[in-house]
């Protein structure tokens, strides 16, 4: 049977929570009844990632993340033009500027099935008023171009379906998948050899993030949270892992701090696995979040979580069960709950062995990639479509 073409929309391919499930998505398709694409902004680590799966990737120079009327009509043009020439039978996209412009893109062209997966919505409440009503709007008006919207949470679709930003009809809830077998508890000598491969004392206490460098994720509070932890805590160690604009910032705020030394920023790894054995404790201090999947991977390896109580992540911390939710953007409950987690360590144990548990199969990959293969294949047979045109 020929093969169906896939056509990933992605605005900048970094790796990232998005990034990474689109990747999974087109390397768990890409298995004989699909041929997954990738479009996005050129350069960038995840163009590598894809390529060496043998996937394809398409580069847009004009598709760009900020709101940018000239770039945005040209990269519009371009992809229609591009759709047409090519004749995919699905187009999937991905956040909200490639999705506004791939969802229309599909319709101008013709695509015969349009999907788009929500990760996080850009009309949260640290915008201004005038960009939450205009981001708002723009995402009522992309629904109607597509035939499924997936939301990776439940919280999510909660607060599509009270903004009336889609029918309900189209909603479907697929959690971005890990790859679990990647994510396993290790034992102590592995942690305290990890510990020394960054130079962090084997009686640390070791509190870590993994995270893109950017505003929203929280770096800057919990840096000054853990000025708070490490005042009473002597051997506290923070460990950032990731890139992005805001490191040099970040870097001369541990400065004016006097945190340095206590601070370690690994830049970006792939094998993040190995820096998550090192911590004693996960944390996301996000100010909005579609899911918060490194919560998912730290939850896989046994590691309690402390996060904030934003989109999607109470769906996946319970507070007090397998980890802790705090206020988004408050320092002192951050820093009181990093020091509770760091001293009460049998409680540390007992949400980790609870976050494994709580890890099961609809967290898998696989299941995210049958899941999504599913709808695919759904809205293709109604279509009457078998493969390529």
């Amino acid at each position: 049977m020929p093969l169906i073409k896939v056509l990933h929309i992605h605005t900048l391919p970094i790796i990232s929570g998005s990034g990474l499930n689109t990747y999974l998505t087109m390397k768990g398709m890409n298995r004989g009844t699909y041929r997954s694409e990738l479009a996005c902004s050129p350069g960038g680590k995840l163009i590598d990632l894809v390529e060496r799966a043998g996937m394809k990737v398409i580069p847009f120079r004009n598709l760009v993340q900020p709101l940018h009327p000239l770039k945005d009509a040209l990269v519009l043009m371009e992809l229609t033009r591009f759709l047409k020439k090519e004749r995919y039978q699905v187009v999937h996209t991905h956040n909200s500027k490639a999705g506004f412009v791939g969802r229309l893109a599909a319709r101008l062209a013709g695509v015969p099935v349009a999907v788009h997966t929500v990760h996080g919505f850009a009309f949260h409440d640290r915008e201004p008023p005038w960009r939450r009503a205009l981001f708002r709007n723009v995402e009522r008006l992309a629904s109607r171009w597509c035939d499924r919207m997936i939301f990776i949470s439940q919280p999510l679709i909660d607060w599509a379906l009270a903004e009336r930003i889609v029918d309900r009809r189209k909603v479907l809830k697929i959690y971005s998948g890990i790859e679990l077998e990647h994510f396993n508890p290790v034992p102590d000598e592995q942690k305290r050899s990890l510990r020394k491969k960054w130079g962090i004392r084997e009686d640390g206490a070791v509190i870590g993030i993994v995270s893109k460098l950017w505003d929203g994720k929280g770096h800057e509070l919990l840096i000054r949270a853990f000025q708070g932890v490490k005042e009473e805590i002597n051997e506290a160690v923070l460990v950032i892992v990731g890139e992005g604009y805001l490191h040099r910032e970040l870097s001369h705020l541990v400065q004016r701090l006097g945190l340095n030394g206590a601070v370690i920023f690994t830049g970006f790894q792939m094998d993040v696995s190995r820096v998550i054995a090192t911590f004693d404790v996960a944390v996301l201090p996000s100010l909005f979040e579609g899911m918060g999947r490194v919560l998912l991977e730290a939850m896989a390896m046994e590691k309690p979580v402390v996060a904030s109580r934003v989109g999607g992540i109470p769906d996946i911390v319970h507070d007090g069960v397998n980890g802790i939710l705090v206020s988004p953007g408050n320092v002192q409950e951050l820093k009181a709950n990093l020091i509770k987690t760091l001293r009460n360590p049998g409680m540390a144990r007992e949400m980790g062995k609870r976050g494994r548990r709580r890890i099961n199969d609809e967290f898998s990959a696989d299941t995210m990639v049958k899941s999504i293969g599913r709808v695919y294949r759904e809205l293709l047979d109604q279509k009457g479509i078998n493969g390529e045109a």
